[in-house]
Protein backbone atom coordinates (compact mmCIF):
# COMPACT_ATOMS: atom_id res chain seq x y z
CA UNK A 1 0.00 0.00 0.00
CA UNK A 2 1.38 3.87 -0.96
CA UNK A 3 2.10 6.04 1.96
CA UNK A 4 2.65 9.86 1.52
CA UNK A 5 3.43 11.22 5.15
CA UNK A 6 2.86 14.96 5.29
CA UNK A 7 4.59 15.52 8.35
CA UNK A 8 7.67 14.11 6.36
CA UNK A 9 7.13 14.75 2.84
CA UNK A 10 7.07 18.16 1.44
CA UNK A 11 3.43 19.17 0.39
CA UNK A 12 3.17 22.73 1.71
CA UNK A 13 3.84 25.84 -1.10
CA UNK A 14 5.77 28.34 1.02
CA UNK A 15 7.99 31.56 -0.45
CA UNK A 16 11.64 31.83 0.83
CA UNK A 17 13.38 34.81 -0.89
CA UNK A 18 12.70 35.16 -4.58
CA UNK A 19 11.80 30.73 -4.28
CA UNK A 20 8.55 29.21 -4.18
CA UNK A 21 8.79 25.51 -2.63
CA UNK A 22 7.35 22.87 -0.88
CA UNK A 23 7.85 21.86 2.43
CA UNK A 24 6.96 19.31 5.36
CA UNK A 25 4.05 20.18 7.77
CA UNK A 26 7.03 19.81 10.37
CA UNK A 27 9.07 21.97 8.52
CA UNK A 28 6.53 24.77 7.96
CA UNK A 29 6.16 25.00 11.46
CA UNK A 30 9.79 24.33 13.03
CA UNK A 31 11.42 26.65 10.39
CA UNK A 32 8.23 29.08 10.24
CA UNK A 33 10.82 31.82 10.55
CA UNK A 34 12.43 30.74 7.03
CA UNK A 35 9.50 31.41 5.11
CA UNK A 36 7.85 34.26 4.10
CA UNK A 37 4.27 32.91 3.69
CA UNK A 38 2.43 30.12 2.47
CA UNK A 39 1.79 30.96 -1.55
CA UNK A 40 -0.43 28.65 -3.49
CA UNK A 41 -2.18 29.83 -6.60
CA UNK A 42 -5.44 29.27 -4.97
CA UNK A 43 -6.58 31.74 -2.00
CA UNK A 44 -8.62 28.80 -0.75
CA UNK A 45 -5.92 26.28 -0.53
CA UNK A 46 -3.25 29.34 0.90
CA UNK A 47 -6.45 29.80 3.77
CA UNK A 48 -7.18 26.18 4.93
CA UNK A 49 -3.63 25.27 5.07
CA UNK A 50 -3.27 28.44 7.23
CA UNK A 51 -5.90 26.94 9.51
CA UNK A 52 -4.59 23.30 9.48
CA UNK A 53 -1.43 24.64 10.85
CA UNK A 54 -2.72 26.65 13.87
CA UNK A 55 -4.95 23.53 14.98
CA UNK A 56 -1.85 21.37 15.07
CA UNK A 57 -0.15 24.52 16.99
CA UNK A 58 -3.16 24.64 19.15
CA UNK A 59 -2.97 21.25 20.34
CA UNK A 60 0.76 20.55 20.19
CA UNK A 61 1.39 23.52 21.95
CA UNK A 62 -1.56 23.58 24.24
CA UNK A 63 -2.08 27.11 24.03
CA UNK A 64 -1.26 30.41 23.99
CA UNK A 65 -3.22 31.25 27.52
CA UNK A 66 -3.36 34.67 26.45
CA UNK A 67 -1.51 37.18 23.91
CA UNK A 68 1.14 37.55 26.33
CA UNK A 69 1.94 34.02 25.86
CA UNK A 70 1.60 34.55 21.75
CA UNK A 71 4.01 37.35 21.97
CA UNK A 72 6.31 35.17 24.11
CA UNK A 73 6.78 33.04 21.23
CA UNK A 74 6.63 35.42 18.26
CA UNK A 75 10.51 36.81 20.41
CA UNK A 76 11.51 33.50 20.96
CA UNK A 77 10.36 30.85 19.02
CA UNK A 78 7.78 27.84 19.54
CA UNK A 79 8.80 24.75 21.77
CA UNK A 80 9.92 22.62 18.99
CA UNK A 81 10.20 19.30 21.36
CA UNK A 82 6.31 19.79 21.69
CA UNK A 83 5.82 20.21 18.37
CA UNK A 84 7.76 17.21 17.52
CA UNK A 85 6.56 14.80 19.90
CA UNK A 86 2.68 15.93 19.03
CA UNK A 87 3.17 14.84 15.47
CA UNK A 88 5.43 11.90 16.18
CA UNK A 89 2.21 10.97 19.05
CA UNK A 90 -0.17 11.42 15.87
CA UNK A 91 2.07 10.12 12.57
CA UNK A 92 0.10 7.43 11.73
CA UNK A 93 -3.02 10.02 11.14
CA UNK A 94 -0.99 12.13 9.00
CA UNK A 95 -0.93 9.87 6.29
CA UNK A 96 -2.65 10.41 3.08
CA UNK A 97 -3.07 6.92 1.99
CA UNK A 98 -2.84 4.76 5.82
CA UNK A 99 -5.39 1.73 4.67
CA UNK A 100 -6.69 2.35 8.03
CA UNK A 101 -6.33 5.80 9.39
CA UNK A 102 -6.18 8.42 6.54
CA UNK A 103 -5.46 11.76 6.73
CA UNK A 104 -8.99 13.95 6.76
CA UNK A 105 -10.64 10.91 5.53
CA UNK A 106 -13.25 7.98 6.02
CA UNK A 107 -11.55 4.65 5.94
CA UNK A 108 -14.24 2.40 4.74
CA UNK A 109 -15.67 4.48 2.14
CA UNK A 110 -14.85 3.23 -1.11
CA UNK A 111 -15.23 3.79 -5.17
CA UNK A 112 -18.13 1.13 -5.23
CA UNK A 113 -20.12 3.63 -3.19
CA UNK A 114 -19.62 6.96 -4.65
CA UNK A 115 -16.64 7.33 -7.75
CA UNK A 116 -15.94 11.04 -8.39
CA UNK A 117 -13.58 12.55 -10.20
CA UNK A 118 -10.58 13.89 -8.13
CA UNK A 119 -11.65 17.44 -9.84
CA UNK A 120 -14.64 17.51 -7.57
CA UNK A 121 -12.08 18.82 -4.87
CA UNK A 122 -10.80 22.33 -6.88
CA UNK A 123 -13.39 24.92 -7.46
CA UNK A 124 -11.38 25.91 -10.32
CA UNK A 125 -11.96 22.71 -12.04
CA UNK A 126 -14.85 21.02 -14.01
CA UNK A 127 -17.00 18.08 -12.17
CA UNK A 128 -19.87 16.54 -12.40
CA UNK A 129 -21.77 19.52 -10.89
CA UNK A 130 -19.69 22.55 -11.34
CA UNK A 131 -18.89 23.64 -15.02
CA UNK A 132 -16.34 25.59 -15.58
CA UNK A 133 -15.93 27.46 -19.06
CA UNK A 134 -12.82 27.81 -19.93
CA UNK A 135 -11.37 24.65 -18.38
CA UNK A 136 -11.42 21.43 -20.30
CA UNK A 137 -10.88 18.97 -17.84
CA UNK A 138 -12.02 15.21 -18.71
CA UNK A 139 -14.28 14.41 -15.76
CA UNK A 140 -14.20 10.83 -17.22
CA UNK A 141 -10.24 10.75 -17.74
CA UNK A 142 -8.63 12.94 -15.23
CA UNK A 143 -4.84 13.76 -14.81
CA UNK A 144 -2.77 12.00 -12.69
CA UNK A 145 -3.17 14.10 -9.45
CA UNK A 146 0.08 13.92 -7.55
CA UNK A 147 -0.13 13.57 -3.40
CA UNK A 148 1.30 16.90 -2.48
CA UNK A 149 -1.64 18.57 -4.46
CA UNK A 150 -4.19 15.84 -3.36
CA UNK A 151 -3.26 16.67 0.60
CA UNK A 152 -3.68 20.30 -0.41
CA UNK A 153 -7.14 20.20 -2.35
CA UNK A 154 -8.19 17.58 0.49
CA UNK A 155 -7.86 20.25 3.40
CA UNK A 156 -9.26 23.74 1.29
CA UNK A 157 -12.01 21.28 0.24
CA UNK A 158 -12.56 20.38 4.05
CA UNK A 159 -12.81 24.52 4.37
CA UNK A 160 -15.16 25.83 1.61
CA UNK A 161 -17.26 22.45 0.53
CA UNK A 162 -20.28 23.73 -1.14
CA UNK A 163 -23.64 21.67 -0.84
CA UNK A 164 -24.78 20.11 -4.03
CA UNK A 165 -27.86 19.00 -2.97
CA UNK A 166 -26.87 15.21 -2.97
CA UNK A 167 -25.11 12.47 -1.55
CA UNK A 168 -24.91 9.05 -1.11
CA UNK A 169 -24.51 9.67 2.63
CA UNK A 170 -26.82 12.09 4.20
CA UNK A 171 -27.09 15.30 3.10
CA UNK A 172 -25.10 17.92 5.43
CA UNK A 173 -25.10 21.18 3.57
CA UNK A 174 -22.10 23.30 3.12
CA UNK A 175 -18.95 23.38 5.47
CA UNK A 176 -19.08 25.79 8.41
CA UNK A 177 -17.25 28.75 6.81
CA UNK A 178 -17.45 27.60 2.93
CA UNK A 179 -19.55 31.15 2.32
CA UNK A 180 -17.85 33.06 4.57
CA UNK A 181 -14.62 35.62 4.39
CA UNK A 182 -11.80 34.50 6.28
CA UNK A 183 -9.39 36.86 7.79
CA UNK A 184 -5.58 36.06 8.30
CA UNK A 185 -3.35 38.57 10.04
CA UNK A 186 0.11 38.26 8.00
CA UNK A 187 3.75 39.24 10.15
CA UNK A 188 6.94 39.62 8.24
CA UNK A 189 7.11 36.19 7.66
CA UNK A 190 5.78 32.69 8.24
CA UNK A 191 6.24 32.38 12.27
CA UNK A 192 4.62 35.93 13.12
CA UNK A 193 1.85 35.10 10.70
CA UNK A 194 1.36 31.96 12.80
CA UNK A 195 1.63 33.72 15.94
CA UNK A 196 -0.65 37.22 15.01
CA UNK A 197 -3.22 34.03 14.62
CA UNK A 198 -2.72 32.13 17.31
CA UNK A 199 -5.37 33.01 19.59
CA UNK A 200 -6.07 32.59 23.45
CA UNK A 201 -6.64 29.04 23.86
CA UNK A 202 -7.82 28.70 27.82
CA UNK A 203 -7.78 25.34 29.33
CA UNK A 204 -11.50 25.07 29.55
CA UNK A 205 -11.47 25.09 25.96
CA UNK A 206 -8.69 23.12 25.08
CA UNK A 207 -9.92 20.06 27.14
CA UNK A 208 -13.24 19.72 25.25
CA UNK A 209 -11.67 20.53 22.13
CA UNK A 210 -10.07 18.07 19.46
CA UNK A 211 -8.70 18.09 16.18
CA UNK A 212 -10.09 15.73 13.35
CA UNK A 213 -6.88 13.14 13.71
CA UNK A 214 -7.20 13.39 17.15
CA UNK A 215 -10.23 11.32 17.96
CA UNK A 216 -11.42 7.92 16.26
CA UNK A 217 -12.06 8.37 12.02
CA UNK A 218 -15.37 8.63 10.95
CA UNK A 219 -17.27 5.75 9.57
CA UNK A 220 -19.79 5.39 6.58
CA UNK A 221 -21.89 3.97 9.08
CA UNK A 222 -21.48 6.90 11.58
CA UNK A 223 -22.29 9.57 8.46
CA UNK A 224 -25.59 7.06 6.79
CA UNK A 225 -27.55 8.08 9.62
CA UNK A 226 -28.72 11.48 9.67
CA UNK A 227 -29.01 11.91 13.14
CA UNK A 228 -25.50 10.97 13.91
CA UNK A 229 -24.21 12.93 10.95
CA UNK A 230 -24.22 15.83 12.55
CA UNK A 231 -22.37 17.83 16.06
CA UNK A 232 -21.81 21.29 17.05
CA UNK A 233 -18.10 22.25 17.20
CA UNK A 234 -15.87 21.85 21.10
CA UNK A 235 -13.52 24.53 20.18
CA UNK A 236 -11.78 26.41 17.93
CA UNK A 237 -9.32 23.33 16.97
CA UNK A 238 -13.01 21.53 15.90
CA UNK A 239 -13.68 23.99 13.98
CA UNK A 240 -10.62 24.57 12.11
CA UNK A 241 -10.37 20.88 10.97
CA UNK A 242 -14.15 20.09 10.43
CA UNK A 243 -15.25 16.85 8.28
CA UNK A 244 -17.36 18.98 5.96
CA UNK A 245 -16.93 16.23 3.50
CA UNK A 246 -16.38 12.27 3.68
CA UNK A 247 -13.58 11.29 1.36
CA UNK A 248 -11.92 8.65 0.25
CA UNK A 249 -8.40 9.21 -2.16
CA UNK A 250 -7.97 5.80 -4.13
CA UNK A 251 -3.90 5.82 -5.12
CA UNK A 252 -2.83 4.18 -7.94
CA UNK A 253 0.70 3.92 -9.42
CA UNK A 254 2.07 5.08 -11.90
CA UNK A 255 5.96 5.03 -13.49
CA UNK A 256 6.55 4.24 -9.54
CA UNK A 257 5.26 6.76 -8.00
CA UNK A 258 1.95 7.14 -6.01
CA UNK A 259 -1.22 9.25 -7.75
CA UNK A 260 -4.76 9.62 -7.54
CA UNK A 261 -7.69 10.13 -10.29
CA UNK A 262 -10.72 9.12 -8.44
CA UNK A 263 -11.86 9.16 -4.86
CA UNK A 264 -15.14 8.38 -2.94
CA UNK A 265 -17.12 11.39 -2.31
CA UNK A 266 -20.22 12.73 -0.40
CA UNK A 267 -21.43 14.90 2.62
CA UNK A 268 -19.94 15.12 5.78
CA UNK A 269 -20.84 16.00 9.16
CA UNK A 270 -23.24 18.62 9.09
CA UNK A 271 -22.25 21.74 11.05
CA UNK A 272 -24.87 22.75 13.97
CA UNK A 273 -23.86 26.26 16.16
CA UNK A 274 -23.29 25.96 19.68
CA UNK A 275 -23.01 28.62 22.18
CA UNK A 276 -19.17 28.29 22.17
CA UNK A 277 -17.06 31.67 20.51
CA UNK A 278 -17.28 32.15 17.03
CA UNK A 279 -14.66 31.25 14.66
CA UNK A 280 -11.63 33.73 15.26
CA UNK A 281 -11.22 34.21 11.45
CA UNK A 282 -14.85 34.89 10.88
CA UNK A 283 -15.89 38.71 10.68
CA UNK A 284 -19.78 39.46 11.27
CA UNK A 285 -22.09 42.58 9.63
CA UNK A 286 -24.99 43.60 10.53
CA UNK A 287 -28.29 43.05 8.53
CA UNK A 288 -29.20 46.18 6.79
CA UNK A 289 -33.10 44.95 8.09
CA UNK A 290 -32.46 44.38 11.24
CA UNK A 291 -28.97 45.60 12.64
CA UNK A 292 -29.20 43.80 16.02
CA UNK A 293 -28.59 40.40 13.75
CA UNK A 294 -24.99 39.88 13.09
CA UNK A 295 -24.50 37.54 9.73
CA UNK A 296 -20.58 35.93 8.52
CA UNK A 297 -19.19 38.79 5.90
CA UNK A 298 -18.65 37.13 2.70
CA UNK A 299 -17.93 37.76 -0.80
CA UNK A 300 -20.98 38.37 -3.09
CA UNK A 301 -20.98 39.12 -6.80
CA UNK A 302 -21.31 43.13 -7.71
CA UNK A 303 -20.10 44.42 -4.02
CA UNK A 304 -16.35 44.80 -3.13
CA UNK A 305 -15.19 43.50 0.08
CA UNK A 306 -14.16 46.96 1.33
CA UNK A 307 -17.66 48.53 1.68
CA UNK A 308 -17.95 46.10 4.50
CA UNK A 309 -14.51 47.39 5.82
CA UNK A 310 -15.94 47.99 9.38
CA UNK A 311 -16.49 44.09 10.23
CA UNK A 312 -12.93 43.52 10.44
CA UNK A 313 -12.13 46.12 12.85
CA UNK A 314 -12.06 45.41 16.55
CA UNK A 315 -15.60 45.80 18.62
CA UNK A 316 -15.06 46.00 22.14
CA UNK A 317 -17.06 44.40 24.34
CA UNK A 318 -18.75 42.35 21.58
CA UNK A 319 -18.63 38.95 20.67
CA UNK A 320 -18.86 39.14 16.54
CA UNK A 321 -15.42 41.02 16.84
CA UNK A 322 -12.85 39.65 14.63
CA UNK A 323 -11.02 37.88 17.02
CA UNK A 324 -7.98 37.36 14.78
CA UNK A 325 -7.75 40.74 14.57
CA UNK A 326 -8.23 41.68 18.39
CA UNK A 327 -5.51 38.54 18.80
CA UNK A 328 -3.10 40.55 16.52
CA UNK A 329 -3.38 44.07 18.26
CA UNK A 330 -3.22 42.50 21.66
CA UNK A 331 0.51 40.86 20.80
CA UNK A 332 2.00 43.73 19.36
CA UNK A 333 0.49 45.57 22.52
CA UNK A 334 2.22 43.05 24.88
CA UNK A 335 5.64 43.28 22.49
CA UNK A 336 5.40 46.98 23.50
CA UNK A 337 5.76 47.75 19.84
CA UNK A 338 4.31 49.90 17.01
CA UNK A 339 2.79 48.19 14.42
CA UNK A 340 4.66 49.05 10.80
CA UNK A 341 3.95 52.01 8.83
CA UNK A 342 2.63 49.81 6.46
CA UNK A 343 -0.28 49.13 9.21
CA UNK A 344 -1.60 45.85 9.92
CA UNK A 345 -1.78 43.59 6.79
CA UNK A 346 -5.04 41.34 6.77
CA UNK A 347 -5.86 38.87 3.92
CA UNK A 348 -9.31 38.53 3.68
CA UNK A 349 -9.92 34.56 1.48
CA UNK A 350 -13.02 32.80 0.27
CA UNK A 351 -15.60 32.51 -2.71
CA UNK A 352 -19.55 33.29 -3.66
CA UNK A 353 -21.73 30.98 -4.57
CA UNK A 354 -25.44 30.74 -6.40
CA UNK A 355 -26.92 27.65 -4.18
CA UNK A 356 -24.14 25.14 -5.46
CA UNK A 357 -22.63 26.71 -7.92
CA UNK A 358 -19.45 28.63 -7.83
CA UNK A 359 -19.80 32.45 -8.45
CA UNK A 360 -15.99 33.80 -7.84
CA UNK A 361 -13.06 33.03 -5.42
CA UNK A 362 -10.46 35.61 -4.60
CA UNK A 363 -8.00 37.07 -1.77
CA UNK A 364 -7.82 40.44 -1.34
CA UNK A 365 -5.12 42.48 1.23
CA UNK A 366 -6.05 45.39 3.46
CA UNK A 367 -3.44 47.14 5.38
CA UNK A 368 -5.58 48.81 8.47
CA UNK A 369 -3.71 51.63 10.07
CA UNK A 370 -3.14 51.82 13.88
CA UNK A 371 -5.41 54.49 14.66
CA UNK A 372 -8.12 52.50 13.56
CA UNK A 373 -7.52 49.34 15.48
CA UNK A 374 -7.16 51.03 18.58
CA UNK A 375 -9.66 53.85 18.57
CA UNK A 376 -13.39 53.00 19.00
CA UNK A 377 -14.02 56.82 18.00
CA UNK A 378 -12.13 56.15 14.62
CA UNK A 379 -14.09 53.11 14.21
CA UNK A 380 -17.36 54.70 14.27
CA UNK A 381 -16.43 57.17 11.94
CA UNK A 382 -15.00 54.68 9.40
CA UNK A 383 -18.53 53.09 9.41
CA UNK A 384 -20.21 56.45 9.50
CA UNK A 385 -18.30 57.39 6.10
CA UNK A 386 -19.22 54.31 4.64
CA UNK A 387 -22.51 54.60 4.85
CA UNK A 388 -22.51 58.38 3.20
CA UNK A 389 -20.50 56.27 0.22
CA UNK A 390 -24.12 53.67 0.47
CA UNK A 391 -26.19 56.77 0.22
CA UNK A 392 -24.15 58.04 -2.58
CA UNK A 393 -24.94 55.11 -3.97
CA UNK A 394 -28.57 54.64 -3.59
CA UNK A 395 -28.81 58.20 -4.84
CA UNK A 396 -27.20 57.40 -8.26
CA UNK A 397 -28.58 53.95 -8.40
CA UNK A 398 -31.88 56.07 -8.16
CA UNK A 399 -31.05 58.03 -11.11
CA UNK A 400 -30.28 55.33 -13.40
CA UNK A 401 -33.62 53.66 -12.61
CA UNK A 402 -35.15 56.72 -13.10
CA UNK A 403 -33.28 57.00 -16.38
CA UNK A 404 -34.19 53.64 -17.51
CA UNK A 405 -37.83 53.78 -16.66
CA UNK A 406 -37.99 57.59 -18.90
CA UNK A 407 -36.09 55.43 -21.72
CA UNK A 408 -38.74 53.02 -22.31
CA UNK A 409 -41.96 54.34 -21.60
CA UNK A 410 -44.22 54.74 -24.31
CA UNK A 411 -46.75 57.39 -24.40
CA UNK A 412 -49.30 56.54 -21.32
CA UNK A 413 -47.74 52.93 -21.42
CA UNK A 414 -45.53 52.57 -18.23
CA UNK A 415 -42.74 50.05 -18.92
CA UNK A 416 -42.22 46.39 -16.45
CA UNK A 417 -40.24 46.49 -13.81
CA UNK A 418 -38.36 43.77 -15.06
CA UNK A 419 -37.40 45.39 -18.64
CA UNK A 420 -36.30 48.40 -16.36
CA UNK A 421 -33.62 46.81 -14.19
CA UNK A 422 -32.59 44.76 -17.48
CA UNK A 423 -31.64 48.36 -18.78
CA UNK A 424 -30.43 49.44 -15.26
CA UNK A 425 -27.94 46.57 -14.74
CA UNK A 426 -26.21 47.48 -18.43
CA UNK A 427 -25.40 51.00 -17.40
CA UNK A 428 -21.70 51.58 -16.31
CA UNK A 429 -23.10 53.98 -13.01
CA UNK A 430 -22.30 51.12 -10.39
CA UNK A 431 -18.82 49.68 -11.69
CA UNK A 432 -17.95 52.95 -12.47
CA UNK A 433 -18.65 54.82 -8.94
CA UNK A 434 -17.50 51.60 -6.77
CA UNK A 435 -14.31 50.61 -8.55
CA UNK A 436 -12.82 54.35 -8.67
CA UNK A 437 -13.92 54.71 -4.86
CA UNK A 438 -12.02 51.74 -3.87
CA UNK A 439 -8.35 53.23 -4.58
CA UNK A 440 -9.40 56.18 -2.97
CA UNK A 441 -10.78 54.69 0.26
CA UNK A 442 -7.54 52.52 1.06
CA UNK A 443 -5.80 56.01 0.24
CA UNK A 444 -8.01 57.80 2.87
CA UNK A 445 -7.84 55.63 5.84
CA UNK A 446 -4.17 55.61 5.57
CA UNK A 447 -4.55 58.86 6.68
CA UNK A 448 -6.02 58.16 9.60
CA UNK A 449 -4.02 58.45 12.68
CA UNK A 450 -3.21 59.74 15.97
CA UNK A 451 -4.20 63.07 15.56
CA UNK A 452 -7.31 62.58 14.73
CA UNK A 453 -9.45 65.08 16.35
CA UNK A 454 -7.53 68.00 14.36
CA UNK A 455 -8.28 66.20 11.21
CA UNK A 456 -11.41 64.96 11.06
CA UNK A 457 -12.85 67.61 9.62
CA UNK A 458 -10.66 67.44 6.93
CA UNK A 459 -11.30 64.10 6.49
CA UNK A 460 -14.63 64.32 6.39
CA UNK A 461 -14.79 66.75 3.86
CA UNK A 462 -12.16 65.10 1.89
CA UNK A 463 -14.18 62.53 1.65
CA UNK A 464 -17.57 64.02 0.64
CA UNK A 465 -15.75 65.49 -1.95
CA UNK A 466 -14.60 62.51 -3.36
CA UNK A 467 -18.05 60.97 -3.35
CA UNK A 468 -19.41 63.73 -5.42
CA UNK A 469 -16.54 63.61 -7.65
CA UNK A 470 -17.22 59.61 -8.18
CA UNK A 471 -20.53 59.91 -8.46
CA UNK A 472 -20.97 62.80 -11.34
CA UNK A 473 -18.24 60.71 -13.02
CA UNK A 474 -20.13 57.88 -13.02
CA UNK A 475 -23.43 59.71 -14.19
CA UNK A 476 -21.45 60.82 -16.94
CA UNK A 477 -20.84 57.80 -18.12
CA UNK A 478 -24.20 57.11 -17.81
CA UNK A 479 -25.33 59.97 -20.02
CA UNK A 480 -22.63 59.42 -22.51
CA UNK A 481 -24.02 55.51 -22.77
CA UNK A 482 -28.00 56.17 -23.61
CA UNK A 483 -26.54 58.53 -26.18
CA UNK A 484 -27.66 62.22 -27.42
CA UNK A 485 -30.98 62.05 -29.26
CA UNK A 486 -34.20 64.22 -28.24
CA UNK A 487 -35.48 61.18 -26.33
CA UNK A 488 -31.89 60.30 -24.33
CA UNK A 489 -31.58 63.97 -23.10
CA UNK A 490 -35.59 64.65 -22.33
CA UNK A 491 -35.16 61.25 -19.67
CA UNK A 492 -31.57 62.42 -18.57
CA UNK A 493 -32.92 65.68 -18.11
CA UNK A 494 -35.84 64.46 -16.07
CA UNK A 495 -33.97 61.72 -14.18
CA UNK A 496 -30.56 63.35 -12.91
CA UNK A 497 -32.12 65.78 -10.44
CA UNK A 498 -32.32 62.80 -8.16
CA UNK A 499 -28.47 62.38 -8.00
CA UNK A 500 -27.87 66.62 -7.94
CA UNK A 501 -31.21 67.02 -5.58
CA UNK A 502 -28.59 64.42 -3.29
CA UNK A 503 -25.48 66.06 -3.52
CA UNK A 504 -26.51 69.85 -3.94
CA UNK A 505 -29.55 70.07 -1.93
CA UNK A 506 -32.96 70.87 -3.84
CA UNK A 507 -32.08 74.14 -4.26
CA UNK A 508 -29.24 73.65 -6.04
CA UNK A 509 -30.00 71.03 -7.99
CA UNK A 510 -31.68 73.57 -11.79
CA UNK A 511 -28.28 75.39 -11.54
CA UNK A 512 -26.24 72.73 -11.49
CA UNK A 513 -27.96 70.42 -13.64
CA UNK A 514 -27.36 73.23 -16.29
Amino acid sequence: MPAFDLITKPWIPVRQGNELKLVSLEQALLEARQFTRIEDPSPLVTTALHRLLLAVLHRALQGPEDAYQAAEWFRDGFDGEKIRGYLHKHRGRFDLFHPERPFYQVPDFTLERSRRSWTVLAPELNSDNNKVLFDHTLTSRPRPLHPAEAARLLVANQTFALSAGKSVLCHTATAPVATAAIAVVLGENLHETLCLNLVSYPKRERERDLAIWEGEPIRVSDLANCQAAKATPKGIVHRYTWLSRAVRLEPEEEDGQPVVRWIAYASGIRHEEAAVRADPMVAFRPDPKDPSKQYPLGFREGRALWRDLASLLPKPGSTHSLGVVDHARNVYRALGTRFRERGLPVMVSGLANDQAKIELWRGEIYRLPEAILGDEDIRGFVEGNLEKAEVMGKALNGAALALATHLLTQGERQPHKDDVNKLVQGFPHQIAYWSALEARFLDWIQRLGPDFEKAQGRLEKDWQEALKQEALRAWQLTRLAVGDDAKALRAIHKSEGILLGHIYGKEGVGAKGN
